[in-house]
């Protein structure tokens, strides 16, 4: 259980995050320390992110046990913490107050301007496109992303402007607790079906959090989704439309691909307006600027300007990053974990390189790999050569009957005349690669889970 209300920060009291090193966590734990305050967390593994907390003056402790929180004032989680986590009913035993991840983010923004970045794909690059974008404006906004970025030196900055630009995830339904916000919304689909239960429970989640638009704020979002468009209808502030139909109100033509990156026209309410350069590949990532100059054109910053910005954006750590190569393969890595995500990260490979495609896949979560088992493995059959590996559990347990060989068994049966192969062990997915790769290959790694390692070690071993 959690507190329920609001939290109010108290620069005298002490302030410990449990599962710190994680991408959500560890940004909230950075800003607190660089506004001097007292932070402390916990996680299982030691990792960079936890030693550039050190370099902050953070105290991190390895493992989770009762005594792990122990004379912290205020105790912060995450929906990923169980309730029967050591550290947690220790927390509990001791009347310490314990707050969620969300709550505290509320805290940190709290007297700002916001901007919330949600949808169900694309939001983390468009967080990290539209601060990025902010920054090199002159608007020095407060950024908070759920992802590595190498142009804001992590996860997170600290602007001077009473503006912030954060990550919205609406995974667990918490987004609804940020109070006032404009608002830029990529997309709707269903996912996180193992927190809403439902398409439609997800749904009503998103109509709550449009809700808090304020009348003289803005809502951007993605009008190529019915779902989202119809919702967005009775939606307050000022609507701003965009995506690749008619009645987008910020569009866009001559799309033109290549090998690591997009150009294309913007359309401005049917006007031509400013060629765009992006340098991440990928018809997706259109959408993704074409919302960032939505917003940006909101925040008063001209269309051009905003346009000329992009191109000096290089992207999202595991956002169809290239991170060398194995033999004379590439190797790159993507964190899709969404059917959807999957298929279009497999399009960028194939439109932006005349490459043989081999894609490796981990599936992220026991209940999404039984909701889109089918999906995952059509979306699959544009690659290739497909080694698929087992389920990520993350915050699961299993689910008895749900495992990776049913993906590898349906696509077998949709495309026979694929290469397909399940592997148990990622250590030996390497092995196996070796015995597939043909020279000029691409391989791409595939989901939220661990597989980057598999990426990393064949990169290394060139």
């Amino acid at each position: 259980m959690t507190c329920e209300g609001r939290l109010e920060l108290d620069p005298a009291h002490w302030y410990h995050l449990m599962g710190i090193g994680g991408v959500g966590m560890s940004g909230l734990a950075g800003i607190l320390a660089e506004r001097g305050f007292r932070v402390s967390g916990s996680d299982n593994r030691d990792s960079d992110t936890l030693q550039r907390l050190r370099d902050l003056g953070v105290t991190t402790v390895l493992g989770q046990v009762r005594e792990g929180a122990v004379g912290a004032d205020v105790v912060v989680i995450s929906t990923a913490i169980r309730p029967e986590n050591p550290e947690l009913i220790g927390a509990h035993e001791r009347g310490q107050p314990v707050y969620h991840r969300s709550q505290l983010l509320a805290a940190v923004m709290d007297g700002q301007r916001k901007i919330a970045v949600s949808g169900t794909h694309g939001k983390t690059t468009t967080t990290a496109l539209l601060g990025q974008t902010l920054v090199e404006c002159g608007l020095d906004p407060t950024v908070i992303v759920g992802g590595d970025v190498p142009a804001l030196g992590g996860n997170y900055r600290l602007g001077s402007a009473p503006l912030v630009v954060f990550e919205a995830c609406e995974s667990d339904g918490t987004f609804i607790r940020f109070g006032p916000c404009s608002e830029l919304i990529t997309n709707l689909e269903p996912d996180h079906l193992d927190q809403h239960g439902t398409y439609e429970n997800l749904c009503r989640s998103f109509d709550e959090f449009l809700g808090l638009v304020p009348d003289d704020g803005f809502l951007a979002y993605g009008c190529d989704s019915p779902e989202l468009a119809a919702m967005a209808a009775h939606a307050p502030g000022r609507q701003i439309q965009f995506g690749l139909g008619e009645s987008a109100g910020l569009s866009a033509t001559d799309i033109q691909l290549d090998r690591f990156g997009v150009s294309f026209r913007v359309l401005a309410e049917g006007v031509e307006g400013p060629m765009v350069r992006l340098n991440i590949p990928g018809r997706h990532n259109v959408l993704n600027a074409l919302g960032v100059l939505a917003a940006a054109r909101e925040l008063g910053v001209p269309l051009e300007e905003a346009a000329a910005a992009l191109p000096g954006f290089r992207g999202v750590e595991r956002r169809f990053e290239l991170l060398g190569s194995f033999g004379d393969a590439l190797v790159v890595d993507d964190y899709a974990h969404h059917p959807t995500e999957v298929a279009a990260a497999l399009v960028a490979a194939r439109e932006g390189f005349d490459r043989r495609l081999i894609a490796v896949f981990q599936p992220h979560l026991f209940s999404r790999t039984r909701d889109f088992l089918e999906d995952f493995a059509r979306a699959l059959t544009a690659a290739d050569v497909v080694i698929v590996t087992d389920i990520y559990a993350a915050r699961e347990d299993p689910i008895p009957g749900v495992t990776a060989t049913g993906i590898a068994d349906r696509l077998h049966e949709l495309a026979p005349e694929k290469s397909v192969e399940y592997v148990h062990d990622k250590d030996d997915i390497v092995a196996a690669l070796g015995r597939i790769v043909q020279p000029g290959d691409l391989i791409l790694t595939l989901g939220a889970g661990d597989i980057r390692c598999v990426a990393e070690r064949l990169a290394q071993e060139g």
